[in-house]
């Protein structure tokens, strides 16, 4: 078992709700049978996007909720743990004229993804017989009035946070829904993938040990493993390298995340395996990023000062050495692929941990 004793906070992504949602309720499970947890849960893969158009268009409500029924049915549940929600989400939709902005009114609609997980998260773990307590994201998680973006007040958490320190102590699992804080009464969201920040932000505020990053991928890798077929795990990555890796296209965490000192363990949900530590320490082993910016990608390379054979801008970035390339579309499979391999050639590398 994963360090027993300790305290984590743990997070599943959207497609680990959607693709994995079993072997997370296991996970988290298996982690309460030796310690403390608090989940922090994403919305159902593609749900955000769905409330975002009913939000611009306010269309789509019966396939949001056909979506939610088929899923908890999928997986043994009773859909009415959604009727309460989903009678909200309709009502909010209807009362457009009641919020100051459009940009608080979508926060508002598109906060009820999370809250939906959330619920189903919570009522899978009790079905197993786990005790435990949902939070209402807004109690918890206080931001500024940034809609759409917002910044994490860390004072106002902290004091939000304590009863779920207290209920973690007293043995409960705590669920929070991820990406969603709360401003002046109001409902805000973190930005895409803002889950991470979650996680990061409540692991910081009730002194847990890890928070462990749940995902499709068991790790940070040496280049995107879907366009690159021998990119390989970084075992350990400093949070300034992995904040960088971020803003310049990787997506395995939120670079929010890492300006907490609390570590990040990045892990694969499906199978509970583990190959990046995000913390202090540094392996020095170079990631590449990419990220579309107009009609061309800007690819980097992250800890470099230059590569072999390989004419790029070389700049410092937030303190990390960075070369980037810009490549065009149709080009950039073969570019990775010859880049990584004049960087690592094609040796791969095992997970660090996989937890029985």
């Amino acid at each position: 078992m994963l360090c027993p004793g300790r305290r984590f906070v743990v997070k599943f992504g959207g497609s680990s709700v959607r693709n994995h949602f079993d072997s997370a309720v296991s996970f988290a499970s298996r982690l309460w049978d030796a310690g403390e947890v608090a989940v922090v849960v994403s919305a159902i893969k593609g749900v955000t996007d769905a409330l975002l158009r009913l939000a611009e268009t306010r269309d789509g409500i019966e396939g949001i909720e056909a979506l939610h029924r088929d899923f908890a049915l999928r997986h043994g549940l009773d859909p009415s743990i959604f009727s309460r929600l989903l009678g909200e989400l309709e009502r909010s939709v209807e009362s457009r004229a009641s919020f100051p902005s459009e940009m608080a009114f979508r926060d508002h609609v598109v906060s009820f993804g999370e809250l939906l997980s959330a619920r189903a998260f919570a009522e899978a773990l009790s079905a197993m017989g786990v005790p435990v307590v949902l939070f209402d994201p807004w109690e918890v998680i206080a931001t500024d009035g940034n809609f759409g973006n917002a910044e994490v007040n860390l004072r106002e958490t902290l004091r939000g946070s304590a009863p779920v320190r207290e209920a973690i102590e007293e043995g409960f699992v705590v669920v929070v829904p991820g990406f969603v804080g709360g401003y002046l009464g109001l409902r805000t969201t973190l930005g895409r993938n803002g889950s991470d920040y979650t996680a990061a932000v409540l692991g910081d505020a009730i002194g847990a040990d890890a928070v462990l990053i749940m995902g499709g991928v068991d790790g940070v890798y040496t280049a995107d493993p879907r366009r690159v077929p021998f990119a390989r795990p970084v075992p350990f990555i400093s949070r300034e390298r992995v904040k960088v890796a971020s803003l310049l296209g990787m997506n395995a965490l939120h670079p929010k995340a890492t300006e907490f000192e609390v570590p990040i363990l990045i892990g694969r949900t499906d199978d509970w395996a583990f190959s990046t530590v995000v913390g202090e320490a540094d392996s020095g082993t170079p990631v590449i990023t990419h990220r579309r910016e107009g009609e061309l990608f800007r690819v980097s390379v992250v800890g470099v000062d230059s590569v072999p054979g390989y004419e790029g801008e070389s700049r410092e970035f937030n303190g990390v050495r960075v070369v980037s390339f810009w490549v065009e579309r149709h080009s950039l499979r073969g570019f990775l692929n010859s880049l990584h391999w004049a960087l690592f050639g094609r040796r791969r590398t095992a997970p660090l941990a996989v937890v029985s």
